[in-house]
């Protein structure tokens, strides 16, 4: 009987870096007060796409990768990567003030 080969870590670094961007979009979603659907018409991508994207479902394509980016770059927000595998998100006051008026500083 073959023995099994045990996964490549660039195959388990890919695969976390599939669930690390749904971690991602998820919370960028939640910041910014967007609904998959609201985040899918910025992208041009249907609602089930950005529903599957999150649940990782699916991998997403390098082109709608790339539209999700740029339209959470667009209203502000920035990610970095940790070298613990998690992530840093960036958000400016103007999205925070634009999500809750009431706790601007007077």
């Amino acid at each position: 009987m073959p023995k099994r080969r045990k996964r490549r870590a660039s195959t388990e670094r890919k695969m976390s870096n599939v669930v690390q961007f749904a971690a991602e979009v998820r919370a960028a979603r939640a910041v910014l007060g967007w609904s998959q659907t609201e985040l899918a018409r910025r992208t041009a991508v249907t609602q089930r796409a950005i529903h599957c994207i999150e649940q990782n479902v699916v991998r997403p394509r390098k082109q709608t990768e790339e539209r999700i980016i740029e339209a959470f770059a667009k209203a502000g927000l920035q990610f970095e990567p940790l070298s613990n595998g998690g992530f840093k998100m960036t958000v400016p006051v103007k999205v925070i003030v634009k999500r809750h008026p009431a706790g601007r500083a007077k």
